[in-house]
């Protein structure tokens, strides 16, 4: 199993000279599977360099097949879904039929809770007041479901879902296959009580990673915690690479990697805020734009 991160930034991209080293993009990250499945989680703007990345290969003929989950459907996690090449490739027969062996063809994930609501938020951001092209032009073969159980099998891997902490919702997900296991969990915020989120305990439990959201540092989410002027960043769904930190622990997680990196943090910010964690868990990393993990 293999992941490899396609967008790092939560809230906006911000592409620029100081952001070369972790990268502009919103949240994308892949995971292929050792019996080749690809898996998507989100949709940010980094969708956009991993689709031209794919038409390499058989999705550049209309062969390819891919599963895409989002955690949730805020605007950082869906923006480079218009813009995600291999949707587009695909033939279609005289009366605009697709013809399945010449199309791509992704399946769609989200909570079984908001049902359709992902492909109307989707079908939302392309309505003809925002984006030229209508979902329905798309020639890939598209279709939308929902987590039954919240959990699902893709070929040699299994995949289960657990609300996290987020305004609105979003799932945390954790993949299994052949012994070794991911946690993902952007866009999640630690409990205002002190304690860990018993969900995210549930997926990290002994996981060779677990994917970590720290948008904020600890003076940003709580200043007044700091004697400094507000407001805080409390509430609106994120967390601190410290508090990543005391989660692996906790759970047992062999190896902590961090992401959704705020727009305000450029390179040196996270290399020094990188630095900082590592002392207290070593096995940490600040996820970085074409970073790879082999399992």
């Amino acid at each position: 199993m293999r992941i490899k991160f396609w967008g790092v930034r939560g809230s906006i991209p911000v592409p620029g000279k100081e952001t070369v080293e972790f990268g502009g993009n919103t949240t994308c990250i892949q995971i292929t599977t050792s019996d080749d499945n690809l898996i998507i989680f989100d949709a940010g703007t980094g969708i956009r360099v991993l689709g031209l990345d794919l038409l390499k290969g058989p999705f550049g003929k209309g062969h390819g097949a891919g599963h895409i989950f989002f955690t949730h459907s805020h605007w950082d996690h869906i923006q480079g879904f218009p813009f995600f090449a291999p949707a587009y490739i695909g033939k279609k027969d005289k009366k605009g039929n697709r013809v399945s062996s010449e199309c791509n063809e992704f399946i769609l994930y989200g909570a079984a809770d908001v049902g359709n609501r992902l492909e109307a938020t989707l079908r939302g951001q392309m309505d003809n007041y925002y984006f030229p092209v209508d979902l329905n032009y798309l020639s890939s073969k598209i279709s939308f479901k929902s987590l039954v159980d919240n959990k699902i099998e893709i070929g040699s891997a299994k995949i289960q879902a657990r609300q996290l902490v987020h305004p609105n919702g979003v799932l945390g997900y954790r993949i299994e296959e052949n012994g070794k296991s991911i946690a993902i969990a952007t866009d999640c915020e630690h409990p205002s009580d002190g304690s860990i989120d018993q969900n995210l305990l549930e997926l990290a439990c002994n996981v060779d990673v677990l994917v970590y959201d720290g948008q904020y540092t600890p003076q940003e989410y709580s200043p007044h915690k700091f004697d400094l002027e507000g407001p805080g960043k409390q509430g609106f769904g994120h967390s601190t690479p410290y508090e990543g930190v005391r989660a692996a622990k906790a759970a047992g997680a062999k190896r902590l990697v961090i992401t959704h990196h705020d727009p305000l943090h450029n390179d040196q910010f996270l290399r020094d805020l990188e630095a900082d964690v590592r002392k207290l868990f070593s096995a940490t990393d600040f996820a970085r734009e074409g970073m790879t993990i082999e399992l």
